[in-house]
């Protein structure tokens, strides 16, 4: 009798150990499986990421060839163009900036009319200092793209004193 108690105490033991055995492997399984599921969404995400990079990337340099594009024809309408000319010339013919700003070897001077803004830059290092750049931009700070809309830019300056 005592031998049967014991052999079942055994076999109840023994099956409850297999028991929760199993409950550990069944919960390492799932770590496991969710350890996964994230490594591969972490991956998807990365290279969704990495997609709308790239591709943010390519529409800042679509929209900056198109300001080159849009300065270079201000520049042909340009009435007077003021590239090569020299800073006390500028300050002549336009008097004193609304803005002046030096920014490591760039110097900026922005003239502003009722519905556009001039913006001028030099460049510093240079021993006299001449017009490098210029662009019109209206009051929202968009290029101004049209010649209608350049020339009544022009019109708002006072080119001739």
């Amino acid at each position: 009798m005592r031998l049967s108690i014991y052999f079942l105490t055994l076999v109840f033991l023994s099956s409850c150990t297999t028991i929760e055995v199993g409950k550990e492997v069944v919960k390492v399984g799932k770590v496991v499986k969710d350890k996964v599921e994230k490594t591969v969404t972490k991956k998807e995400t990365e290279i969704i990421e990495d997609k709308t990079i790239v591709e943010e990337q390519q529409i800042i340099t679509e929209e900056k060839e198109e300001e080159k594009t849009i300065v270079k024809e201000q520049q042909k309408m340009a009435e007077i163009n003021f590239i090569g000319k020299q800073l006390a010339e500028i300050k002549q013919r336009l008097g004193q900036p609304n803005l002046s700003r030096s920014d490591g070897s760039v110097h900026m001077m922005r003239y502003d009319s009722t519905s556009c803004r001039l913006f001028i830059f030099f460049h510093l290092n240079s021993n006299i200092k001449r017009v490098e750049y210029f662009e019109f931009r209206d009051s929202f700070g968009e290029l101004i793209n049209t010649k209608r809309s350049i020339e009544e830019c022009y019109k708002e300056y006072d080119f001739t004193s």
